[in-house]
């Protein structure tokens, strides 16, 4: 990058505090990213692996409404693309160059050290709040009531003007429902549902590499949203930082696609390995069977594997090998929907999860797809991870694939102890020193009584001064070990207060 470009980038409102080490980092790890015009900047429904900054050129924003693409607004030099739907863990963003276009690209996980080592990078970014988060989120709200309008332009202006950043702490949320506003959740994070209105006392689940992503609405405005019948669309406001509102246009056909964003690691959505319990088998029938029970475990299906195993049988018993047709008609009876696709072996990295696909003569699921590479779950060979450069080798002819979807009629796994399991794997660590925690303090409970105990049946019987000294001292330390435990309770609770309040009054 030439040294104006340095400056520019420096200079941003978003990197300007930051710590020299930081802004090292931050110079060495960018690029320089241009696009032609008409070329895709963040195609729908992905989150990007990088964020950019504009320097020169403008961007569209651009949406559906009424199953027609749209135009909502342009963004020009000094605006952040992506970082919207990076923070917030799910794609909000469609963006199309309308200009030839120049910016600084920024690796994702560049991004997210920044965040979590400099306090003035992370404070910027908490502060934020795109006008795309509002967007998605008018659309999340009319989407979660069947009364709603198809169209939600004519409540962006108002949405716009009266959506305010919220923290994720119970202060902020309890703020900002004392004004008579509604919190509602704009990140995808930990499993959470965008569009979710938070309910008095409720806390978003805590999430990670970012915070939840929460937004203040009147009370009497997300109503309206919700439940308005109006069909007249009113456009967004123009203002700076915020898309200028065009009128809606479904002539797009001479804008290229060519270029593919890549998709963020974090993405929720584009990794389920973390659901995965592996299960290894050996076996054409062993393995497409094991490929069916992961399947299960992912999409949450109950799965009677005796049946599964009957056809896989009948199938080779007629000398015939189990293929993708024959899985796909197994997951539809599962109540799956399913469809068949060939896809290039380039967007080996852009698949959806979980996908079952053929794999050493047998089956595997993709459980991960994004810009580091395609992760396969097979029975017979483990977990296997495939760089982007290896696709073409491995994958010469194109990847076939079956799509597999949840619909409204799917069954769900019965309630059971295996309900509990995921989440109690995940906080494993921190039960483990709640227990641990536990035993301490039941321990420091019982050991005053049988001390007493101890007391009266050896010293007062027996008369044992010396065994009353000892007995004493005892006493005396576990009541002392008992007074620091307790105090050091009420200090990390009123540190935690503390910390809690000192972010509210940053904010």
């Amino acid at each position: 990058m030439t040294s104006m470009t340095l400056d520019q980038l420096l200079q941003h409102e978003a990197f300007k505090d930051l710590a020299e080490p930081h802004r090292q980092r931050l110079l060495d790890g960018s690029s320089l990213l241009t696009f032609e015009l008409g070329q895709q900047v963040v195609e729908p429904g992905v989150v990007p692996g990088r964020v950019l900054i504009v320097l020169k050129g403008q961007a569209r924003l651009v949406g559906t409404d009424q199953e027609r693409l749209i135009s909502l607004g342009k963004y020009g030099p000094g605006t952040v693309l992506g970082a919207a739907s990076l923070l917030s863990g799910r794609s909000c963003e469609a963006l199309i160059a309308s200009d030839p276009l120049t910016t600084v690209s920024i690796p994702e996980d560049l991004w997210v050290e920044l965040y979590q080592q400099d306090f003035s990078f992370r404070t910027w970014c908490d502060q934020q709040l795109w006008a795309q988060e509002v967007i998605a989120v008018v659309q999340d709200l009319q989407r979660g009531d069947a009364r709603a309008e198809a169209t939600s332009l004519r409540h962006l202006k108002k949405a716009l003007a009266a959506a305010q950043p919220v923290a994720a702490t119970a202060d902020a949320i309890e703020a900002a429902q004392a004004q008579g506003r509604q919190v509602v959740m704009v990140s995808a994070w930990n499993g959470a549902l965008p569009g979710t209105v938070l309910n008095p006392g409720e806390l978003p689940p805590v999430s990670e590499p970012f915070p939840a992503r929460l937004i203040s609405l009147p009370a009497e405005l997300v109503q309206t949203i919700r439940s308005s019948t109006h069909l007249v669309a009113e456009p967004p406001p123009s203002a700076e930082g915020q898309p200028d509102a065009e009128q809606p246009t479904s002539e797009h056909s001479d804008l290229s696609t060519t270029a593919l964003t890549p998709i963020s690691r974090f993405d929720p959505n584009s990794d389920v390995l973390g659901q995965l319990q592996l299960i290894s088998a050996e076996g054409v029938l062993q393995e497409t069977l094991a490929c069916f029970q992961m399947l299960a475990q992912i999409m949450k299906l109950p799965v009677r594997r005796d049946a599964i195993e009957k056809i896989l049988r009948e199938t080779l018993r007629r000398g015939q090998a189990p293929n993708l047709r024959l899985c796909g008609q197994i997951a539809a009876g599962l109540g799956l929907h399913v469809s068949g696709a060939r896809v290039s072996s380039e967007m080996g990295t852009r698949l959806q999860t979980p996908s079952l696909i053929p794999w050493a003569e047998s089956f595997a699921l993709v459980v991960r797809s994004n810009q580091k590479g395609l992760t396969l779950a097979s029975p017979k060979e483990g977990i296997l991870e495939l760089e982007p450069e290896a696709l073409a080798s491995t994958f010469p002819e194109g990847i076939d694939l079956l799509l597999l979807d949840r619909t409204n009629t799917t069954p769900n796994e019965s309630f059971g102890p295996s309900w509990f399991w995921p989440a109690l794997k995940r906080h494993r660590r921190v039960l483990i020193q709640v227990l641990v925690a536990s035993f301490v303090v039941q321990l420091f409970a019982l050991a005053n009584p049988l001390l007493i105990q101890v007391i009266i049946d050896k010293v007062i019987s027996q008369r044992s001064l010396d065994t009353l000294q000892v007995l004493g001292i005892a006493l005396i330390a576990v009541t002392f070990l008992e007074g620091c435990w307790e105090a050091s309770k009420r200090f990390c609770f009123l540190k935690r207060r503390i910390a809690s309040i000192s972010d509210l009054v940053l904010k």
